[in-house]
């Protein structure tokens, strides 16, 4: 009967120094310069939870309002990707969520985006009026 060969164990990692302390060669953490926290899956915006839809709410909101004192303008067709583009990456950025860019979101953030300026159009309108 053959003799079973031992392997050498290779679970540990490998330390190296490259001048900038030392750091493991198999932990991808260490490799990077910077430390983002990781992004789970894409996940549907009907699949969040009740909190972070809110959270959701409160960034698009805060952020159409930034678009609408910059421009005064609804913003529509390419501003309103961009708007898009940028909230997912906030969102992203700030939750560890990133968001599938899918008809259902669209329909909803514009949805939001109209119901966000009609509010502070109003808010102004009963300024004037006063």
């Amino acid at each position: 009967m053959a003799k079973k060969k031992k392997h050498k164990n290779t679970d540990l990692p490998v330390v190296m120094d490259y001048g900038i302390g030392c750091i493991s060669v198999y932990d991808p953490v260490d490799m990077m310069p910077y430390s983002d926290p990781p992004i789970t899956e894409q996940t549907r915006f009907k699949k969040l939870g009740k909190e972070m839809k809110a959270e959701f709410k409160w960034l698009a909101a805060s952020l159409t309002m930034e678009y609408w004192n910059e421009n005064r303008q609804i913003p529509f067709g390419e501003e309103m990707s961009k708007l898009r583009t940028r909230l997912l990456r906030m969102f992203a950025e700030e939750y560890s969520i990133l968001l599938k860019d899918d008809t259902e979101l669209k329909n909803y953030l514009l949805t939001l985006v109209i119901s966000t300026i009609n509010k502070q159009l109003k808010s102004e309108k009963e300024k004037q009026a006063q």
